[in-house]
């Protein structure tokens, strides 16, 4: 089902943003200090699919760094911990 949009993720009082799965264990592991590589490495993924997560979660969050993306995810009690 490549290519085929499922539109936007339900948001939840643990997840107000919509993040997907893979974009709460991503940033889980922005908020543990993790570079790219050391994320791809983690998740067995790409660092450009790394990447395109991150870019995800800081546009969900509305946020324009890493550091601050783990400040909002804090702010808005999303999980970071135990995620991996």
């Amino acid at each position: 089902m490549r290519g085929v949009q499922l539109g936007p993720r339900e948001t939840t009082s643990r997840n107000p943003a919509g993040l997907t799965a893979r974009e709460l264990d991503v940033l889980a592991l922005i908020a543990d200090g993790l570079r790219n590589s050391e994320i791809a490495a983690r998740l067995f993924l790409s660092e450009k699919t790394v990447d395109h997560h991150i870019s995800s979660v800081l546009r969900k969050l509305g946020v324009s760094s890493r550091t601050k993306a783990a400040t909002e995810a804090a702010r808005l009690n999303i999980p970071t911990h135990s995620r991996r």
